[in-house]
């Protein structure tokens, strides 16, 4: 029989449902659309903290390189250095570290020989954070 329209849908007693993330998916996760509570948590390849400075590094000293000559180069020096000290600590604060890899995308995006360094931060850096 129908709900109609003005009834709730379902919910399900019991524990609420959890995402766990282990590194090896390749997708968005979604959790149960009658889920409450969801929680994720996501268990990081070793050494993957250490690939994202890497990736950090390489991007600074293409950008030191081309500071002199572009505007946009300081604007995406600015945003690494908010990147950077953020990825050592316990609390990454996801909203402010995706605002800034944002930042850096849109600065980088006018810099065609960065493009390519830029994405690889974002997606190395990204990979750290939780998908919500």
């Amino acid at each position: 029989m129908p709900l109609g329209r003005n009834h709730p849908d379902p919910t399900p007693g019991g524990p609420n449902f959890g995402v766990i993330n282990s590194g090896h998916m390749s997708g968005p996760v979604q959790a149960a659309a009658f889920s409450s509570n969801v929680s994720q948590t996501n268990h990081l390849a070793p050494g993957a903290v250490e690939r994202a400075q890497d990736s950090i590094q390489d991007l600074r000293q293409l950008l030191d390189a081309l500071s002199a000559q572009r505007p946009e180069a300081a604007q995406a020096l600015r945003a690494l250095d908010e990147i950077s000290p953020r990825l050592n600590t316990a609390d990454r604060d996801p909203g402010a570290l995706r605002f800034m890899l944002e930042t850096l995308t849109t600065a980088c995006a006018a810099i065609p020989s960065v493009v390519a360094a830029a994405q690889a931060v974002h997606s190395s850096v990204a990979a750290l954070l939780p998908a919500f």
